[in-house]
């Protein structure tokens, strides 16, 4: 059994390119990350919000190939931003990184993150 993405007829269509619902598979390995900042492996942290999305989809990426997955393996994935109008920099990386169909996914904005620096973390 494949993952399945749901969405019922009873309900609206979701807003943005999301999955309501994902069902996993029996058995299914599942692979649990505490975030990823938009931070690079040297440490530093891009200024511009778009580049911190870039770099934070990189340690997602990375992440799951140290685990030998790929994003088509997501079930859900949770945004924090530091601003909601930090949205459209982050639906513009999303569209590129993720593919058809996305994710379950929720995006919270708050005020701050643990350091400063970071407008996003995935």
């Amino acid at each position: 059994m494949a993952m399945q993405h749901i969405h019922s007829d009873e309900t609206a269509a979701p807003l943005l390119a999301h999955s309501d619902t994902v069902l996993t598979p029996p058995c299914t390995a599942i692979l649990v990350s505490s975030g990823m900042l938009g931070m690079r492996k040297d440490g530093t942290i891009p200024e511009s919000t778009e580049e911190q999305v870039e770099a934070a989809f990189d340690n997602v990426e990375a992440v799951l190939r140290a685990a030998v997955m790929e994003m088509g393996d997501i079930v859900k994935m949770t945004i924090f931003t530091t601003d909601a109008r930090y949205r459209d920099a982050f639906r513009a990386v999303h569209a590129k990184r993720v593919g058809e169909p996305a994710p379950a996914s929720t995006r919270v904005v708050i005020t701050p993150l643990s350091i400063p620096e970071p407008k996003v973390t995935l």
